[in-house]
């Protein structure tokens, strides 16, 4: 089967970028999968290998090769098969970060989004990082996600603990997760102010109250949630399989460290949540510091081993 996929892969790749016809002589001589074959059982295989990719969809032509018409060729017109500018709105876009969010992507969703262009009304822009650790169970998300993503200034209720709601006019910059909450980062006009609203607390819909591109949004980060003098902040290394689940957690995007693994900057609202969190994802994580996080994460270790021991 692997074969058979890479043939047809070299068929396509070849008669795409032929300027001219491929007749089957030339298949046979020039595509990888064919040449080591009988004149009949190449003949058949050429036969089904077209067959099965036009029902893919694949705009395989038959057209005459000389002037007598006698003599027959292969090609695929590059303007019926390859895939027009995508030209993305930022619905669109936002509904892709959820979409990569939800498969677990990081880095590598992060710049294909980059270089989407959204259409944010008369002339279109590019976000600087559209973030991709945007959850699908708030309903909200995605209004504010898409008009992050136009720069454009929304308007909600907000309740905020122990008192009434009142009607608030955000410029929305960012959307970050904090234990178990989605909060809105942005400038709070009313107050003239960098401001973080937590998500459970918004009610009703979020409207839209500005033009697309009336801000200049500011760099978002976990520390916009995390109270003023609380909190810690450790370096951790993760291997490829959990890089995912670290990523949800971190600053901001990894980086390579040795080895394969990729190396983020998380916060913690104590030492001992940050230090249960790290042990309870195992081996494949590592804090490597500051130093008195990573002694507590092999006191946190050894203690385990010892009860192991005992049992």
């Amino acid at each position: 089967m692997v074969d058979r996929l890479e043939r047809l892969l070299n068929l396509i790749i070849a008669l795409r970028a032929s300027p001219r016809p491929m007749s089957a002589e030339a298949i046979r001589s020039r595509v990888a999968g064919y040449g080591d074959r009988p004149d009949e059982a190449f003949r058949r295989m050429l036969e089904r290998d077209k067959a099965d990719l036009r029902a893919l969809g694949v705009p395989i032509e038959t057209v005459p090769v000389d002037r007598w018409r006698d003599r027959h060729g292969y090609r695929i017109d590059p303007a019926r098969y390859d895939l027009p500018p995508l030209d993305l709105d930022a619905d669109e876009l936002a509904a892709l970060a959820l979409a990569a969010q939800a498969a677990g992507l990081g880095d590598d969703a992060r710049r294909g989004l980059r270089k989407l262009t959204v259409d944010a009304g008369p002339s279109a822009t590019r976000p600087a990082d559209p973030p991709v650790r945007v959850p699908l169970s708030e309903p909200r998300l995605l209004a504010l996600e898409a008009a992050r993503a136009r720069r454009e200034p929304v308007a909600f209720a907000y309740r905020p603990p122990g008192r009434g709601a009142s009607v608030r006019t955000v410029d929305p910059w960012g959307l970050v997760h904090r234990s178990g909450r989605w909060y809105l980062v942005g400038r709070d006009h009313d107050r003239a102010e960098r401001r973080a609203f937590r998500l459970d607390r918004v009610e009703g819909e979020v409207d839209v109250v500005g033009a697309p591109g009336s801000f200049t949004p500011a760099e978002v980060a976990i520390d916009d949630v995390v109270p003023d003098g609380g909190g810690v902040t450790a370096e951790v290394a993760a291997e490829a399989e959990l890089a995912w689940r670290v990523a949800r957690r971190a600053e901001a995007a990894g980086v390579p460290g040795s080895a394969g693994r990729t190396l983020f900057r998380v916060r913690s609202r104590s030492a001992e949540e940050l230090v249960g969190w790290v042990v309870g994802l195992g081996p494949g994580v590592e804090l490597l510091g500051p130093p008195a996080l990573r002694a507590a994460v092999v006191d946190a270790l050894e203690r385990l081993a010892g009860q192991g021991r005992g049992r």
